[in-house]
């Protein structure tokens, strides 16, 4: 059987159809799954929260030190210990989202 124009035209459309249809899908999961937190590579991830755009890593020991009442990280930070986050790998982890913001914090806990 041979198609007229009418029918190949109507064809080619519901294969345009298809193929934005699933590039759209395919954006959409590809958004959904990159959007959300970033893995540590420890076998957790930062939470969505705390983490935007790659601004969260391990941080060397060095640059904490316990205080009364939470730590200071880098000198300058001030963490109270309400807002510790608990770190799953036992190491220190922090967010800044820009040089003079610290976001979220975790430490090993007390004694580790």
């Amino acid at each position: 059987m041979i198609m007229d124009w009418r029918e190949a035209l109507a064809a080619a459309g519901r294969l345009v159809y298809f193929i934005v249809t699933a590039a759209i899908i395919a954006g959409i999961i590809v958004f959904a799954t990159s959007a959300g937190a970033h893995d540590t590579g420890k076998g957790w991830a930062y939470p969505r929260e705390c983490c935007h755009d790659q601004d969260c890593a391990e941080i060397n020991p060095e640059r904490v030190k316990p205080v009364s009442g939470g730590y200071l990280v880098d000198g300058k930070f001030h963490v109270p210990q309400a807002e510790v986050r608990h770190s799953p790998d036992g190491r220190f982890h922090a967010c800044f989202p820009t040089p003079e913001v610290l976001k979220c914090f975790w430490a090993p806990p007390p004694g580790s």
